[in-house]
């Protein structure tokens, strides 16, 4: 019963860190909407979005902004024709008022808000409408506006509208429009918002939230009181399943509960600044979306910084390590051992103490000292009491130096080394002798290491040759065997099995002994200039048909520019073999097998690129090791050393060798210097 009981204060308390940011979000916002009612108190008499004042203001700011442009702009030449420097299209020759002009288009197609300016003094007009056939001409650019439910037309003076807050009886006294009547002259401008609003711009966004804000206002006298009632039981139920496991009923701490408190607390403050940074982004931009993920993320993070904060602090309080867990009770606590362990410390006290006492002396008799000889003498003693405490740190320090370098050569790959524990004293001496026995070690083992893959070498090559003589008789006895007539069929079929079955074992050995020798370099390469090109080809014509039988198709790329390497002949072409081997083996049938030869600056790079038939159930590195290869490859006649041989012998000849697997997507890179 009282596992069961431990167990749903845990889930309760789960499901109350759900919960508690949406009660806490509905608090926020109904405070937040009552607050913006209160102070402007047209939303909450307005029938909708489009009657209130901040859509008016918003309205009228846009309205202005495009037909100041079309005023002031624009750039004039000598002639006083108008020079538009940015815009999608125009259209010429369009009768103006009874004058030739041009429509300028300018590529602003995502915002909800679409115009049409015209400026008779300077004979030319602009509109954002896309430059269709219906717009070829300024009625059909006012009719395409005037079809919005919602538009706003000016000219010489007048405004015709379809919404009430933007008519000239409530407008007339709008600072905004009092500006613009100055130019109603010579500017007129048509105006109209697309229906349903389908550009997240700063109307849709305005709507959104306005829409909410009333909405909420209506309702929040419940939800505020049901929301802090809540509120109040989920905090309770959320610090009472803290740390709460259904095995034991003990608090466990977790691997964040025993960080220290300090380094929490920083941590903490980094993310809470990072996600007010990612929120404070969403006022930035005008896309609702935008807006709604820099907001969401935002605050998701903020909220998870607080559930770790409240989740570590509360376990720390009901585990009484609160004050234990913090950098300066360590302090303390290092400290009071240093006090406690005085076998340690007691000569570094004493010596500093006496050298402290001795000096302050010393400087007293010298201050109060009347005698010049005295005086004298009391300086040379101080300045000898510095020289022999300079002395004795200096020499610590070199015996310090010692043991640093010593364990820096262990660090690099040297084990040679051999302190000698009689120069030293104390912990110092305790260090040389670790440092000694650590150094003997790892030299040990590293010994051992190198013998045993040596002996595994040898083992390797000599069975390979003690097989071989057998091997070589038991092929050249199937060979003879084969020129004979056999007796029945069943006779001939087991001499081919066992023809297939000894050359596969043929290869195998061949496989084994230069695994052996390429993996331990026991190779002499000559190196000389290979074209890649040319050997490529060469190894390609090889496979051809091998690639037809299973249906590959191979396209190969290859560079204009020479690719010459500096490689052995024998062995770069044994490990393109390998390559095209392992690709005609294993590559799906009936697909495309990519080959790339790619010349850079300073190298040449060689990739084989294709889709296994089987799951790649392995990774790379396990694929370039022997006697590896894919769970469902092993009913395949391979030996699992094709890949590792290539490995060894391209890292023998100075090139670099990879293996890449993404999916079923397998691929291999080969990397040599140009020359």
């Amino acid at each position: 019963m009282k596992k069961h009981s431990i167990c749903m204060a845990k889930v309760i308390k789960n499901i109350s860190y759900v919960l508690v940011p949406i009660f806490l979000l509905l608090l926020i916002s109904s405070i937040v909407s009552i607050l913006i009612v209160q102070k402007n108190i047209q939303i909450k008499n307005a029938d909708n979005y489009y009657e209130t004042e901040l859509f008016t203001d918003v309205y009228l700011g846009d309205v202005y902004s495009i037909y100041n442009s079309a005023d002031k702009g624009l750039m004039y030449e000598e002639n006083s024709t108008p020079y538009i420097t940015i815009y999608d299209d125009k259209q010429s020759d369009v009768d103006i008022y009874g004058k030739k002009g041009t429509i300028y288009y300018f590529n602003n197609h995502s915002s909800n808000l679409k115009y049409l300016v015209i400026n008779k003094k300077a004979g030319f007009a602009q509109t954002n409408l896309e430059h269709t056939m219906k717009t070829d001409t300024i009625d059909e650019i006012i009719q395409e506006l005037n079809k919005n439910k919602i538009y706003w037309n000016y000219e010489q003076g007048n405004v015709k509208t379809s919404i009430n807050s933007l008519s000239l009886e409530n407008i007339r006294y709008n600072n905004i429009f009092e500006y613009m009547i100055q130019q109603s002259s010579y500017l007129n401008a048509y105006t109209g918002l697309l229906n349903d609003l389908p550009y997240d711009d700063a109307y849709a966004v305005s709507k959104l939230e306005c829409n909410l804000i009333i909405n909420l206002n209506k309702i929040s006298a419940f939800i505020i009181p049901v929301s802090l009632i809540a509120l109040v039981f989920l905090v309770n139920f959320i610090f009472k399943g803290i740390g709460k496991t259904a095995q034991t009923g003990e608090i466990y701490l977790n691997w964040f509960d025993r960080w220290k408190l300090e380094i929490v607390f920083l941590i903490s403050i980094s993310m809470a600044l990072f996600g007010i940074y990612i929120f404070a982004g969403s006022s930035i931009t005008e896309s609702i979306t935008l807006k709604v993920t820099c907001m969401g993320i935002g605050l998701f993070i903020i909220y998870l910084d607080a559930i770790l904060m409240v989740e570590t602090i509360v376990k720390r309080i009901k585990t009484h390590t609160l004050i234990k867990s913090t950098i300066i009770y360590l302090i303390y606590k290092i400290v009071r051992d240093l006090v406690a362990d005085i076998k340690i410390t007691i000569k570094v006290f004493l010596i500093f103490g006496g050298f402290c006492l001795l000096g302050f002396m010393l400087t007293v008799l010298i201050v109060l000292t009347s005698s010049n000889d005295q005086r004298f003498l009391y300086t040379i003693m101080l300045l000898t009491l510095g020289f022999l405490s300079f002395w004795y740190l200096y020499r610590k320090i070199k015996e310090f130096d010692t043991v640093k370098n010593a364990l820096k050569s262990i660090y690099e790959g040297n084990t040679n080394i051999k302190l000698n524990p009689s120069e030293q004293k104390g912990v110092l001496k305790e260090m040389t002798i670790y440092i000694n026995d650590i150094a003997g070690g790892l030299s040990n083992a590293i010994n051992e290491s190198l013998k045993s893959e040596r002996l595994k070498t040898e083992l390797i090559t000599n069975v390979s040759h003690d097989i071989k003589t057998p091997l070589t008789s038991i092929i050249n006895y199937v060979d003879l065997l084969k020129k004979e007539k056999m007796p029945n069929e069943k006779c001939t079929e087991y001499l081919m099995i066992l023809d297939n079955k000894s050359q596969r074992l043929k290869r195998l050995t061949e496989d084994l002994v230069e695994a052996s020798k390429a993996s331990s370099g026991n190779i002499k390469l000559k190196m000389e200039q290979i074209n890649v090109v040319e050997l490529v080809k060469q190894v390609s014509g090889e496979f051809e048909d091998k690639f037809k039988a299973r249906g590959l198709e191979e396209v190969m790329t290859l560079p204009k520019d020479t690719a010459v390497i500096m490689a052995d002949g024998r062995y770069l072409y044994r490990v393109l073999e390998n390559i095209y081997s392992n690709t005609a083996k294993y590559a799906m049938e009936n697909t495309r097998v990519y080959l790339d030869v790619v010349v850079q600056s300073k190298s040449v790079v060689i990739q084989m690129k294709n889709i296994s038939q089987e799951k790649l159930n392995i990774s790379a590195d396990e694929l370039m090791q022997r006697f590896v290869r894919g769970e469902a490859s092993r009913n395949t006649e391979g030996s699992g050393l094709g890949l590792s041989i290539a490995s060894s012998l391209t890292q023998l000849q100075g090139g670099k060798f990879h293996i890449y697997l993404d999916g079923d997507l397998f691929k291999i890179t080969l990397g040599f210097e140009r020359i």
